[in-house]
């Protein structure tokens, strides 16, 4: 009995650690890596590993914002647009108001922040749908930056952002350990800060928020005026890169985004999630889009694939749900 006792508490707390999302997804991260260099064995370099995290960030920041939005029980499907448009607001601010590179880059953030308290307002003032509002403005984002740029990349070779573009510390970049400090930033602020606590506590029962004193509202326009400014930094990070302003930086980087969230194990339906499980979810994901093209998968099945991993990490997601109400009865 005392045995058949000890495999049950060695099962139980090996279930609890595999349930952590961190650790989940930890798993076929590794998998993945295993696999591909076994097939092609130039992976397991620094080259293609760098590569990786430093293609991660531009996607990283923008799920930032998302993260939260989701958290709270709400979606933003405007975020890669949004980017989009504060990248090109940057390069407006270079070129036609011939504007120096801090202000430009506060343009670009501020842009950012400006669609974002649009979508707050639509939300929490006019009681609209996430959906339909930051479908909206995802359009709306994407006309002004082709209406601005007229199709034509915007040149910010005259802010002197070169250098530091260029520059690989430890065979990365400077845009990647931004991204990295920020995790630290975020996940102490969801873990350790009273408006991390009502994040998640209006996504998990806004009803018992209403309740406990948190005004509802307030929160969540701050929450999306956080993903603008996420969105905008990221735009700022395109440009940067780039070195030109671009209206088609951010297509489709919304979807990429809630994917993230997804295998990063912020759950869907609000409530929970943790800003080290969305990087390792940004890194999963990207590490997937590498390892199939080195492999030479035909682009429809990277997509097929993909969509295959989202359903796996949704079902994930629900399973890990049920099983913690199931202890809380």
């Amino acid at each position: 009995m005392k045995k058949t006792s000890e495999i049950k508490k060695g099962t139980n707390k090996l279930t609890e650690i595999m349930l952590i999302p961190e650790v989940g997804i930890l798993i076929p991260i590794f998998i993945l890596c295993v696999v591909t260099s076994v097939l092609k064995p130039s992976f397991l370099t620094w080259k293609y590993l760098s590569a990786i995290l430093c293609a991660s960030v531009f996607v990283g920041v923008d799920t930032f914002g998302e993260c939260l939005v989701i958290m709270s029980g709400e979606i933003d499907l405007s975020v890669g647009m949004c980017s989009t448009f504060a990248g090109v607001m940057m390069g407006t601010a270079c070129v036609n108001w011939g504007w120096s590179t801090v202000p430009c880059i506060m343009a670009g953030v501020a842009a950012g922040a400006l669609v974002g308290a649009i979508n707050g307002f639509c939300v929490c003032r006019l009681n609209l749908s996430s959906w339909i509002t930051t479908l909206a403005t995802m359009y709306v984002c994407k006309g002004l930056a082709v209406t601005i740029t007229k199709g034509i990349p915007l040149e910010i070779s005259r802010l002197g952002l070169s250098d530091f573009a260029r520059a690989k510390p430890l065979g990365l970049s400077w845009l990647f350990f931004i991204f990295l400090a920020l995790i630290f930033v975020m996940d102490f602020i969801i873990r350790h800060t009273k408006f991390g606590y009502r994040v998640r506590a209006i996504g998990g029962n806004k009803e018992a928020s209403i309740m406990a004193g948190i005004d509802v509202s307030r929160v969540k326009f701050i929450i999306f005026v956080l993903a603008g400014m996420f969105a905008g930094l990221s735009g700022v990070f395109d440009v940067i890169n780039g070195g030109t302003a671009n209206s088609t930086f951010g297509d489709g980087r919304e979807f990429r985004c809630i994917i993230c969230c997804a295998i990063g194990g912020v759950s869907m339906t609000g409530g929970s999630g943790s800003a080290f499980g969305m990087g390792l979810g940004v890194l999963m994901f990207h590490t997937l889009w590498y390892c199939l093209r080195i492999l030479g998968v035909n682009s429809n099945m990277q997509l097929v694939l993909i969509g295959i991993i989202l359903v796996a990490a949704v079902v994930m997601d629900s399973v890990r749900n049920k099983i913690q109400m199931r202890r809380m009865v």
